[in-house]
């Protein structure tokens, strides 16, 4: 039986990305198709966060036909032409080198295919729109160009689209995409090519990784050193997989994306928390805090020891999972010591920049979505395509998992989480920072789901960052150090400090955050929206 109207809601990192993703949804589209277009839009107003066109994506999705929830897998391997040989000495420097195969359009197009019903040049429109006539440059838009200048100054592409009579535009002025824009149009006229749906969404599959596109890209990377062969593109297809889950209480089940990405972390930090007495404590006593932080430790020792692609890494994922692995985990905390690198890993060994958003539609359906770049500013010919410079997140040590290897799939900071409750979608969330995002979606879930706070209070409750643990990315720093933000506490500040921890206060890779929470009959929601990030918006439709 269809479950009556529920709300329509968009939280993202930019207005002009939620205002696509409502026009979506009240056009009639799922939160498949309303997805798509905050993506593609997002590729236009922060192209140096994320791209449908030249990063990667992990993603979780409610079908509500189904009453499931699963995990897209957008992220491409490591090209064919690299070795770890080749690829270490210029592990630090910019470049094509740095980019793996972008595998978030053949993601998209699954959800397209599977989820969505609307055409693709409905969910594109607004993306070519915006990059067309323009869009005004925000005061973080000129902090990012103005850190990648250099790279910008010595592209003539990037020059044309970010300079303006030699300077960097700046804030209050306009930025066009002129390239990207036609580069979905063809995409567009692909689909069109086609009678019906199924054969539209593949024909653009075609285009981009079997087509002129996969060309540009191979033609590139071979005049400036990258990796990708044409093999690369034309083998690659995304994937719909299984999610992780834990059981955080009797009501509540949270989902994160399985390995390569690092989401199982914030599952088993969360099940070393829960089952603990929190009442009469605030997010910031420093009991809570320790134990998050310690919990946090744990769980990413030992996403560095087991997590790794599935397919060269055994992972381990139903013991690190498991309850009686957890309460072993939980008796090493000492709640009188701070632990620092090296730290042992709880079983015995086997043999930035990102964006996120969430969206539900009057169905039922729900997507929980991270993407991604990486940190590297760099565009593809006259393609308009931003690349992404996720090789800098494999590892240089033979003997790890993620080690660099051809056709390897890198470990994969982005991980959104979903949280049903009583089986229907209960809590969206996500937070951006390459090592900041399982540990802050730590905190931002126990302060909804322990401490009562709403999504807005909780995104703005500040955040700590633990470094005592290897870094995702180059150079692999474990800088023991206890990142908080200037407006902690202080008295939580002083009593980690005797316990032991380094902290560094102001100063860390913090990220933003939107979540979506939903009531329990599907027909209200509450958003927190990041107040970090001067663009962050959203908007729930009220139901009837």
């Amino acid at each position: 039986m269809p479950l009556p109207p529920q709300v329509e809601a968009v939280v993202s990192s930019n207005g002009l990305a939620t205002d696509a993703g409502i026009e979506i949804l009240q056009a009639g589209g799922t939160a498949a198709d309303a997805s798509v277009a905050v993506a593609a839009v997002l590729s236009v107003v922060e192209p140096y966060y994320s791209s449908v066109l030249g990063g990667d994506t992990w993603a979780l999705y409610y079908d509500v036909d189904g009453g499931a929830v699963t995990s897209m897998n957008g992220i491409g391997p490591v090209g064919a032409n690299a070795t770890l040989a080749d690829y270490a000495p210029r592990a630090g420097d910019y470049g094509m080198h740095q980019a793996i195969l972008p595998g978030a359009w053949d993601g998209w197009m699954v959800w397209l295919s599977e989820y969505g019903e609307l055409g693709l040049g409905e969910v594109l429109a607004p993306a070519i729109a915006v990059a067309r006539d323009g869009y005004p440059v925000s005061a973080e838009m000129t902090f990012w160009l103005t850190q990648q200048e250099a790279n910008i100054r010595n592209s003539p592409v990037m020059s044309g689209l970010y300079l303006r009579d030699g300077a960097l535009i700046s804030t209050g002025g306009t930025a066009y995409l002129p390239e990207m824009a036609d580069t979905f149009d063809e995409l567009v006229q692909a689909y069109d090519g086609e009678g019906d749906h199924a054969s539209g969404v593949q024909a653009a599959r075609d285009y981009f990784y079997r087509g002129p596109i996969a060309e540009s890209m191979v033609a590139f990377s071979d005049q400036f050193g990258g990796y990708f062969t044409q093999e690369d593109f034309s083998d690659y297809e995304a994937e719909i997989v299984e999610p992780i889950s834990i059981e955080y209480d009797d009501e509540t089940t949270v989902y994160q994306n399985p390995p390569n990405s690092q989401g199982i972390a914030m599952l088993q930090a969360l099940n070393i928390l829960k089952d603990q007495d929190y009442s009469g404590l605030a997010p910031d006593d420093p009991d809570v805090v320790h134990r998050q932080i310690e919990a946090v430790k744990l769980a990413y020792v030992d996403r560095f020891e087991y997590v790794g692609g599935p397919d060269r890494a055994e992972v381990p994922v139903d013991e690190l999972l498991s309850d009686e692995y957890a309460a072993t985990q939980r008796e090493r905390i000492d709640m009188g010591s701070a632990a620092e690198w090296p730290i042992e890993a709880g079983l015995d060994r086997q043999s930035t920049d990102t964006t996120t958003f969430h969206i539900t539609d009057r169905l039922g359906n729900a997507a929980a979505v991270t993407t991604s770049l990486g940190g590297q500013f760099l565009v593809v010919g006259d393609t308009g395509i931003h690349i992404n410079e996720r090789m800098n997140f494999m590892s240089l040590d033979p003997d790890n998992v993620n080690v660099v290897a051809p056709g390897a799939t890198v470990r994969h900071t982005s991980n959104p989480y979903m949280a049903l409750r009583g089986g229907k979608p209960y809590l969206l969330g996500g937070n951006t920072g390459i090592d900041t995002q399982p540990q802050a979606q730590v905190q931002q879930f126990m302060n909804i789901v322990e401490f009562g706070m709403t999504p807005q209070e909780s995104v703005a409750q500040p955040r700590f960052v633990s470094t005592a643990f290897p870094a995702s990315n180059f150079p692999y720093a474990a800088d023991n150090i206890l990142h908080v933000e200037t407006s902690y506490s202080l008295a939580a500040v002083d009593n980690l400090r005797g316990r032991g921890d380094n902290i560094a206060v102001g100063i860390g890779i913090f990220g933003t955050a939107n979540i979506l929470q939903l009531g329990e009959d599907g027909t209200t929601a509450q958003i927190g929206a990041e107040p970090r990030n001067e663009t962050a918006s959203g908007e729930v439709i009220p139901v009837g």
